[in-house]
């Protein structure tokens, strides 16, 4: 496999002199489902504009009462974030979606809106819209079923998506909905409430036809307005022999390489939720977006190219950490074992 590269509530009467229970407010967000049916660790391929990976995953957890949220974080400014979440917008409470991050030097962020939920005879379907140019700038899809998603995106080629391009095609399972379970209990998730404001967040664009930002301090949801989230860094010793060589590092929810040095090839395949490229002249790295839990840290040269730990590669032994919400915990590793 390659390893590379979404009880009764007060009435203050403003708009209505009747108190709604949670239940008809639900009801009145289009799409609410959509951030249940979501949650969880989602492992597939993706075709994407970039080629084809036959491993990827989304690590779809809750970090507030309405907000859900996954990264896929290549590397040093290679990150792609995709979040779920309930803002306010055009004058109700409606299901957004934040998709960006860093790619190199470049920051860029868009924003998405649901405008179409259905229950079709295989599953549920969702889709997202660009939140100012609508399907014709770039849109989104989700398809459900049973413990099988697809998620497929589309951007603009033409400024009327008369050709949208395939930008991206996910299929995978929700290997392990647990991951979840802790933040969902945690926050009674999802909860029918606003996570953000956005009226008048989308005027004065650098495009006037799409919800983008490509500045971060211009981006009316940073990282520093998200909560319950860390960062993580980490120190790397390397051997004599690897000095400057690139490495990878594997974040998983199981140890990965066992002290004796056997590997675990299921965990490999179904217990990791990040793999990150380490540059050759890096001797730290800080992981971002972490949702609170602990995991094991596993770092290797791919001597054999083949982007898993495998005979041949040095490497650390896998290594526990606990990451704490809104903290930065740091941890120090060797890679000098051999397979």
């Amino acid at each position: 496999m390659i390893f590379r590269i979404v009880l009764g509530v007060i009435c203050l009467g403003l708009l209505s002199t009747n108190c709604q229970s949670k239940e008809s407010e639900d009801d009145t967000i289009l799409g609410f489902e959509l951030l249940s049916d979501l949650a969880g660790h989602w492992v597939g391929t993706n075709q994407t504009s970039f080629g084809f990976y036959d491993w990827f995953a989304f690590d779809f957890r809750p970090i507030s009462p309405s907000h859900l949220h996954s990264i896929y974080e290549g590397g040093t400014n290679q990150n792609i974030i995709t979040s779920l979440f309930i803002a306010n917008h055009e004058g109700r409470l409606q299901i957004m979606a934040r998709n960006g991050g860093w790619l190199g030097p470049q920051y860029r962020a868009t924003y998405f809106v649901l405008d179409k939920e259905e229950q079709r005879e295989n599953g549920k379907y969702y889709r997202l819209v660009d939140a100012v140019g609508k399907e014709n700038r770039a849109y989104m899809e989700f398809y459900f079923d049973g413990d099988s998603l697809r998620f497929d995106a589309y951007k603009d080629n033409s400024g009327s998506l008369d050709q949208p391009l395939h930008h991206m095609g996910f299929v995978g399972t929700n290997y392990n909905p647990e991951y979840a379970e802790s933040a969902i209990s945690h926050f009674d998730f999802p909860q029918p409430e606003a996570e953000v404001n956005f009226e008048n967040a989308f005027n004065n664009l650098i495009d006037p036809d799409s919800a983008l930002f490509l500045e971060e301090d211009l981006d009316p949801f940073p990282k520093s307005a998200h909560g319950y989230i860390s960062d993580l860094t980490i120190h790397i010793e390397r051997e004599q022999s690897i000095i400057g060589e690139p490495l990878l590092f594997f974040l998983s929810k199981t140890p990965l390489i066992s002290p004796d040095g056997s590997i675990d090839f299921s965990a490999v395949d179904t217990q990791v939720v990040r793999t990150i490229d380490i540059s050759g002249m890096e001797e730290s790295y800080t992981a971002t977006y972490l949702h609170p839990d602990t995991y094991y840290v596993t770092v290797f040269l791919d001597n054999d190219g083949n982007f898993f730990p495998s005979v041949g590669d040095i490497c650390n032994y896998s290594e526990i950490v606990l990451v704490e919400s809104e903290t930065q915990p740091i941890i120090s590793i060797s890679v000098n074992k051999e397979l």
